[in-house]
């Protein structure tokens, strides 16, 4: 098995105040010119805290990781401070579904036939949403609610064109 690139840097926490990501590390040239064109998603850590996202990009080619108010906390740094950042690439389509989700899928078969339709990002976003809380009760009950929205066709508007097996 191959080993995995790994990207290390140190940088400035930057806000941006013309998008409405206010805080990023941008990617120095010489990482950027290493990356793979298209969407990329790294996991690494940030201060040594750990983070799995999508590189990002602005109009100006310049590429940057979004630093979430939580993730800044968690690293203790501001806006301004000094951050060192080591990633890897990361196959875009993984995604860790909650043992609570995988639960409620394993005992809905249609609820499944159409989670795997969904688009990975479609799916990243709901599974963010049930790990949100650390309460188990209320990963279940969200976890219910969401696979009853995606049989509803709540977002039939964002399925897969090519959905996996």
């Amino acid at each position: 098995m191959p080993r995995r690139l790994v990207f290390s840097f140190s940088s400035k926490l930057i806000e941006y105040k013309d998008t409405l990501v206010s805080t990023v590390v941008e990617m120095p040239a010489s990482v950027v010119s290493k990356l793979p064109k298209g969407r990329v998603r790294v996991e690494g850590t940030i201060n040594n805290v750990p983070f799995n996202l999508a590189i990002q990009f602005k109009k100006d080619g310049a590429r940057y990781i979004s630093v979430s108010q939580a993730l800044r906390r968690a690293a203790n740094v501001k806006p301004g401070g000094t951050v060192t950042l080591s990633f890897s690439i990361v196959n875009a389509d993984k995604l860790e579904v909650p043992e609570e989700m995988q639960a409620v899928l394993s005992q809905d078969a249609e609820g499944l036939t159409l989670w795997n339709q969904l688009t990975v990002g479609l799916q990243r976003s709901l599974v963010h949403y049930v790990n949100s809380t650390k309460n188990i009760d209320l990963r279940i009950e969200r976890s219910l609610y969401l696979i009853n929205k995606v049989k509803s066709g709540a977002y039939k508007n964002r399925m897969r064109k090519d959905p996996k097996a």
